[in-house]
């Protein structure tokens, strides 16, 4: 297959059939008559491209070994009971055996496919037909030499026994031997955890996934016993972008559907992060009302639901902690209470788009007396459940924690460590709360709370206006009900926490290996590489010098401001796929913070770069921490103006939240210092390098994909510069704004060539730097302007700049501008008709770039 996935090959093959009129779209009638809802879509797509590798006219090779790699909550399971319907009806096989690492997943598929009292069931109620005949699934131990007639045989087992009863044969038990001469059908749910040779690449693995090695030994055993077995695997989770893992899986993925495309075609709840600086009781508090909200909006709109909130910790003790903290706090609001948060809340939440505004306006015009009754008897001990103590494992705690859309299912509130990462069926999932004490931050931690994301945005089917929906309705309306179609995910605000998140969230979609990356040469054109100039021409940067510590006396020396700005939000809602942010407050004020002592002294603690020993190697002439902290030219002189929604001040923020903005000043300035802080410094003296050595071929590799954890849209387009003889390169890899610059020099380039006989414009791929005069900063300017007229050549340096770092690289202007200025200039040439030119910024901002074309009219016609 050339390494092409395998459904992309059925896609293809299926388009050519449908246009010529041979391909039938129907799913055989006694797989839909037989099951007990009604398929999807893509779930019909799954199986029409699932038969297509069964049927022998339509593929070369037999697929005895398929994979559905399908998004959580696209109900691959209902996938898999249909596929066990065609297998026994078509293929005539009768023995199943179904896997998966967890136990709470075989209880629930127990109840999927055999429990008929069950509102899970997958088959129709009264009975499994087909022509006529009564189908009846029976679960065994072991499967019986001689089957029945009309009757599939379906044993339901983890990998870790399956593995186990294999490897230490018993009497009666299930065997190598007994499995040899059956025709076996092996259902692998949560298939990824069979995968650790196949991903391992030699690594030393754990213990663990030693273990794990041996079951897939086991599978691949099992499928090997008879030539007529058959592997179906069925996963959300599965790393394309490991070599190993692509090369298993490229030619055995049936069918692919990711989380991405499932929430685009409003299978599920929309997701919104509830960003904020809030503590977890605090957090906790306003998740409940927002719950609450949930259960009145519907109500209101004869919408019977109960909303479930999941408490989510990192460790046992503080999941329990947080449990007792909030049934405590539950049981002693009062009105005055109550009241008071409303109040607050009303105060900081004046964005009308805001989710919070919206609910603390609702509670404002609420008998709170009514509220908290209501609240008090939705959240207390009954209807909280701590899926973390030693009795969870008791049957009844399973069925509430897997009925909890049912009636009689009186949980609201969950609080978890990590037990509900796989196999958990929840709709009424509408708040996650991520409770931060003790929480690390890491790309591991963020991975699971995307899964358990992906979990909780399954839709929650509802009627309104006499007319029950399975997708979302009201994504372009503003009805309130839209509260009840989204997911919202408390949680922190940190920018290092929200950037895995987000990574975490893109990696749970599917990742495509040969999608991932484009690569581009740009090759300089022979005719320019045989040219005099070329090959013989030199290119000007300044020499530089050794530093003394004389050079770094102050924190501007590294180029940070004392005068830092921060926009302080008390939370930030955000739909997870927009860039889109709504703030709290759309009306702000700025006041000024200046650190004291203490507070520098603890956020300094948590910063490792800031220990003295490694300072020191960044400021060589500080003495002791103590003079970093307290002298007016390092932290003394610090000022931190913060812009705040217009209710609040600087002094209703706690010493925490101060602390916070100190340690975001010192990130900034630890970044500007390592930056910055250069054994080298730059002179006014220029010396040319050859233009041949120093301009090369170059190749740029990026992901077509926009990073989101980012907010970065750095599209790269590839412009063919073949037809123009003044660009250097066959090609110009460039954004949107260097793509606009060129066009600039383009419309100019014949005005430029009655003045000058020579007029080529250079690229400047990360070859040419400069370093500012008796400064240590440095940059590579975009382009290069060589102009050479019968007297002089010249050498122009140009700079195209995003608006957003105008200020920010103003410096550099100022270098390129001053090299027209400066008396101290020396050029080292081998004669005096050198020129060194800097224009100004050019910019999308249409100010600037006027600023530019006059400058540059000016200096070079």
């Amino acid at each position: 297959m050339n390494n092409e996935i395998l459904h992309k090959t059925i896609e293809r093959s299926f388009n050519d059939l449908l246009k010529t009129g041979h391909l039938s779209l129907e799913i055989p009638a006694y797989i839909t008559d037989n099951l007990s809802h009604k398929l999807r879509p893509y779930q019909e797509q799954a199986l029409r491209q699932f038969i297509y590798t069964q049927e022998s006219n339509t593929a070369n090779i037999s697929f005895n070994h398929l994979l559905f790699h399908m998004a959580t909550g696209t109900g691959k399971t209902l996938v898999l009971a249909a596929t066990i319907l065609y297998l026994f009806k078509e293929k005539g096989y009768q023995y199943f055996l179904f896997f998966v690492n967890s136990d709470a997943i075989i209880k629930k598929t127990y109840d999927n496919l055999t429990n008929t009292s069950s509102s899970k069931y997958l088959f129709r109620k009264d009975g499994i037909f087909i022509e006529g005949k009564l189908i009846t699934i029976q679960i065994v131990d072991v499967f019986p030499s001689i089957p029945a007639e009309n009757t599939i045989y379906l044993k339901l087992t983890t990998i870790q026994k399956l593995h186990m009863d294999l490897t230490n044969p018993r009497e009666n038990g299930l065997t190598y031997d007994s499995l040899e001469n059956i025709n076996l059908v092996l259902l692998a749910d949560e298939a990824h955890h069979i995968n650790v040779i196949t991903k391992s690449n030699k690594k030393k693995l754990t213990e663990k996934e030693e273990q794990e090695r041996r079951w897939e030994y086991t599978v691949n055993k099992l499928l090997n016993l008879n030539p007529a077995n058959r592997l179906l695997e069925f996963t959300a989770t599965i790393d394309l972008s490991n070599d190993a893992l692509f090369n298993k899986y490229c030619n055995k993925i049936v069918y692919q559907y990711d989380l991405k495309k499932f929430m685009s075609d409003g299978y599920s709840k929309n997701i919104v992060l509830l960003r904020t600086d809030e503590n977890d009781e605090q957090k906790m508090m306003h998740a409940m009302l927002l719950s609450q909200y949930k259960k009145y909006i519907a109500k209101e709109n004869g919408i019977n639901l109960k909303p479930v909130i999941l408490f989510k910790s990192n460790k046992i003790a503080t999941s329990r902690w947080a449990n007792e903290t909030f049934l405590n706090l539950v049981k002693d609001l009062t009105v005055g209470r109550l009241q008071q948060v409303v109040q607050q809340g009303l105060a900081i939440y004046q964005n009308k788009e805001s989710i919070w505004s919206r609910m603390f306006y609702f509670y404002n015009n609420k008998d709170l007396a009514t509220v908290i009754r209501d609240l008090q008897w939705d959240f207390n001990e009954q209807t909280t459940l701590n899926a973390n103590d030693s009795s969870f494992l008791s049957e009844s705690n399973a069925l509430l924690l897997n009925s909890l859309e049912e009636s009689d299912n009186p949980i609201r509130a969950i609080f978890a460590v990590a037990k509900l990462n796989e196999g958990w069926d929840v709709l009424n999932l509408f708040d996650i709360v991520r409770i931060s004490e003790g929480a690390s931050n890491t790309r591991t931690t963020t991975d699971s709370e995307a899964q358990l994301i992906g979990r909780g945005a399954r839709y929650y089917p509802f009627e309104y206006k006499g007319e029950k929906s399975f997708t979302r309705r009201f994504d372009e309306s503003p009805n309130d009900l839209k509260v009840i179609e989204t997911l919202h995910y408390h949680t922190i605000n940190e920018n290092a926490y929200i950037q895995n998140l987000y990574k975490s969230l893109e990696s749970a979609d599917i990742q495509v290996k040969e999608d991932d990356y484009i690569r581009i040469e740009a090759k300089i054109k022979s005719d320019i590489r045989k040219a005099e100039w070329f090959r013989n021409g030199k290119i000007y940067i300044n020499k530089v010098v050794p530093t003394t510590p004389d050079d770094y006396k102050c924190l501007e020396d590294y180029n940070i401001s004392t005068s830092y700005e921060i926009d302080y939000e008390k939370s930030i809602e955000q739909l997870y796929g927009s860039k889109r942010e709504i703030k709290s407050s759309t009306i702000r004020h700025v006041q000024e913070l200046k650190p004291n002592k203490r507070i520098w002294q603890k956020a300094i603690q948590r910063n490792r770069f800031y220990r003295f020993d490694n300072l020191k190697n960044y400021i060589p002439g500080i003495t002791s921490m103590k003079e970093f902290i307290e002298k007016p030219n390092f932290l003394g002189g610090v000022t931190i103006k913060v812009s705040l929604p217009y209710s609040l001040s600087i002094d209703n923020l706690s010493p925490n939240e101060h602390l916070k903005m100190a340690e975001q000043f010192l990130s900034y300035a630890e970044k500007n210092i390592r930056n910055n802080y250069m054994k080298e410094k730059g002179t006014p003296i220029f010396e040319g390098i050859s233009m041949s050595e120093q301009i090369q071929d170059y190749v740029l590799v990026f992901n077509k994909i926009t990073s989101r954890a980012n907010n970065i849209e750095e599209v790269k387009n590839v412009k063919d510069m073949r037809k123009h003889p003044w660009y250097i390169y066959d090609k110009a890899i460039v954004n949107r704004l260097e793509e606009d610059f060129i066009d600039f020099i383009n419309n100019y380039v014949e005005e430029l060539k009655k003045k000058y006989n020579e007029v080529y414009l250079i690229r400047n791929e990360k070859k040419v730097r400069l370093v500012e005069i008796d400064g240590t900063r440095g940059f590579m300017p975009d382009f290069l302007l060589y102009l050479r007229d019968i007297g002089c050549t010249y050498q122009v340096f140009l700079e195209p700049k995003g608006p957003h770092l105008l200020e920010q690289d103003r410096w550099k202007e100022d270098f390129l501008l001053s090299l027209t200025s400066r008396s101290d200039i020396e050029i080292l040439a081998e004669d005096e008709n050198v020129r060194l030119l800097g224009i100004k910024f050019y910019s999308s901002d249409s100010k600037v770039k006027q600023e530019f074309e006059d400058d540059f009219k000016a200096k070079l016609l």
